[in-house]
């Protein structure tokens, strides 16, 4: 796992970055500064990042089931 390929699952994912950061417990400017390589992120950063990226995505695909369970569609919403 790298920099790029965690930049590269956060922004195909269309997860803002600010999330990321509240669940891995991270500073935004820390977060964007290892997307860009300008600094060097532990392991321990890398799977932190990884870790809130992946809750993220279970957490909308959850949010998806129950929005269906309930007849309700999620299109259009930004979650």
């Amino acid at each position: 796992m790298t920099a790029k390929t965690i930049k590269a699952k956060r922004v195909t994912a269309g997860i803002i970055g600010q999330a990321v950061c509240q669940l891995a417990g991270i500073s935004r400017a820390k977060l964007s500064d290892i997307e860009r390589e300008y600094i060097a992120a532990t392991p321990e950063e890398l799977q932190r990042i990884d870790a809130a990226i992946e809750q993220i995505l279970r957490t909308r695909q959850h949010l998806a089931r129950l929005a269906t369970e309930a007849g309700l569609s999620l299109t259009g919403l930004r979650l």
